[in-house]
């Protein structure tokens, strides 16, 4: 089943996190052990006010093991969203490093942060339960269009995206990674 996620499930949630942190190359996962940043994650997860929290997120939930989730929100936030991360590296003396970057979104869509599928369950159509629960957010809050960014490197998902009535609206260097900024009219 789709549902919110709870503050138990940031453990889960920030595991799968792991594999976009890995994807996306960013500097911080050859800096620092897993084992060291992963406890931070957590604990920034289970914060109401950061834009990678459990409050954020909507989990596919199969026997109790996340099988997959995505982050949304609105578009255009507000860079203090970021800094209870950056508290809590500090607390933990871990390097700062960014989830996110000011320009990724667009004021006045639903922004669908992250979106992954624990390995174990890929290819049973949960990246498409969870982009229809984004949908669902996104109009349950008065937001009528839905945005993201696909890697240049990742063509499945911008299939993926295009099959869904998503259409390129700009590109975007995201941690030294070309992206598509894609939207879809819902």
């Amino acid at each position: 089943m789709i549902r919110e996620a709870r503050k138990e499930d940031a453990e889960q949630v920030v595991e799968l996190f792991r594999i976009i942190l890995t994807d996306m190359e960013l500097p911080i996962m050859d800096k620092v052990s897993w084992e060291e940043l992963k406890p931070a994650l957590v604990e920034a997860a289970k914060m109401e006010n950061y834009r990678q929290s459990y409050k954020n997120a909507l989990v596919k939930d199969i026997d109790g093991q996340i099988a997959g989730f995505c982050f949304g929100y609105k578009g255009g936030l507000s860079d203090t969203v970021y800094e209870p991360l950056s508290t809590i590296l500090d607390a933990h003396n871990l390097p700062q490093f960014e989830t996110f970057m000011a320009n990724e979104t667009v004021p006045g869509e639903w922004y669908i942060d992250s979106i992954v599928t624990h390995p174990d369950f890929r290819g049973r159509g949960i990246g498409k339960e969870l982009m229809e629960a984004a949908y669902k957010r996104a109009r349950s809050v008065g937001m009528p269009v839905v945005g993201l960014n696909v890697d240049h490197d990742n063509p499945r998902a911008k299939a993926l995206y295009e099959a869904q009535g998503f259409v390129k609206t700009g590109e975007i260097t995201l941690a030294e990674h070309q992206y598509d900024h894609m939207q879809k009219k819902i």
